[in-house]
């Protein structure tokens, strides 16, 4: 979330702050308490179950962006690529050195089987082949994030980076979504824990499509907002809908006492 944007705990728990302050104290507790489930507005937010923002600490250029902002991509997909030439040349280097160092370590055994060498020489190759050894895995290691592949199905959010460009060392500059599955985040007064509980059926209404689907609390917040007197429920679509994407908001309806505990 960016800053100096209102936490979604902080605009439906005003929204709700409103709505309870027209509320006699002690009401929603007795048998209005279904009525007024229906009056008060609990305001949700969709959110993705996969989401990254991605960044790198190599200094290296963009030499191909693979995926533009709202395109679709796949699991294990190239999502940008790094001109990496001189990483490259680098380790390159570093596995001709490990070859060195491990043709030195067989002389040194084989001699040793001998008597031509002492066995500190032999341990001495040995230590200097393992070091050899070990750059060259960090090196290959570093030449693999020369190409960052998608974790996970879905489509690009937000790109910061163009091509030819270098990116500021661990500053996020690709921001990536996953559509297959997505949550709801809902705030309702902390009073409604006695009849709410996972599974609890609900109808969330869509704004950006006016649609209302479908849903199932999956969730409760583990604590209670002592001053809003507000909890977080986190609640989940009974199924997939292609029209729904991330940052949609909307207002969900609970059942009547029939659908609660």
């Amino acid at each position: 979330m960016r800053a100096g944007m209102p936490s979604m705990r902080g605009v439906a728990a005003g929204a709700l702050a409103c709505a309870l302050a027209l509320v006699a104290p002690g009401a929603g507790r007795g048998s209005g308490a279904s009525e007024l489930r229906q009056a008060l507005p609990v305001r949700g937010i969709v959110r993705p179950l996969q989401q990254a923002a991605i960044s790198t600490d190599l200094p290296a250029r963009v030499a191909r962006l693979h995926f533009r902002e709202a395109q679709a991509f796949r699991k294990g997909d190239a999502l940008v690529t790094f001109d990496c030439e001189r990483l490259a040349a680098e380790h390159a280097a570093a596995a001709a050195v490990q070859r060195e160092a491990q043709l030195l370590l067989d002389s040194n055994t084989y001699l040793d089987k001998r008597g031509a060498v002492g066995r500190v020489d032999v341990e001495v190759s040995r230590a200097r082949a393992d070091k050899a050894a070990a750059e060259a895995r960090a090196l290959s290691a570093r030449l693999e994030q020369c190409v960052i592949r998608a974790p996970f199905d879905g489509r690009v959010a937000e790109l910061r980076i163009n091509e030819h460009e270098i990116p500021a060392s661990g500053q996020p500059f690709l921001s990536i979504v996953g559509l297959a599955e997505f949550e709801i985040d809902l705030i309702v007064p902390s009073w409604w824990l006695g009849s709410l509980a996972v599974g609890t059926p609900l109808a969330f209404t869509v704004d950006e499509t006016g649609r209302t689907l479908e849903a199932r609390v999956l969730r409760i917040g583990a604590a209670v907002d002592p001053v809003s007197q507000t909890v977080k429920l986190i609640a989940g679509f009974a199924a997939h809908d292609d029209s729904v994407l991330p940052g949609m908001s909307g207002t969900a309806a609970f059942p009547g006492r029939g659908g609660l505990r």
